[in-house]
């Protein structure tokens, strides 16, 4: 009986470490993701800006407006980490 204790706890340690891997595995995948889609996020936020600075020039008031609005969707959107996430489309 005693090889069998051995064993079964052998076992179970075995099983223990799979999902305790899967686990980790799956929790890395997920961290990736969202990193890749933030780093997209402020890509498009960077481009937004560039064009904003081409468009704009000579419109100081229209440049200014934007900016502000640029500005409220960093702070009020992109920073936000309270709220779950969006549903995908």
């Amino acid at each position: 009986t005693l090889d069998f204790v051995q064993q079964f706890l052998s076992v179970m340690g075995l099983l223990y470490s799979i999902l305790v891997g899967q686990t980790y595995g799956f929790l890395y995948n997920q961290q990736e993701a969202i990193y890749y889609a933030l780093f997209n996020e402020v890509t498009e936020a960077k481009s937004l800006l560039e064009q904003v600075a081409l468009v704009c020039q000579g419109r100081s008031k229209m440049y200014t407006r934007i900016l502000e609005c640029i500005s409220t969707y960093v702070r009020d959107d992109l920073r936000q980490c309270t709220s779950g996430p969006a549903d995908p489309a």
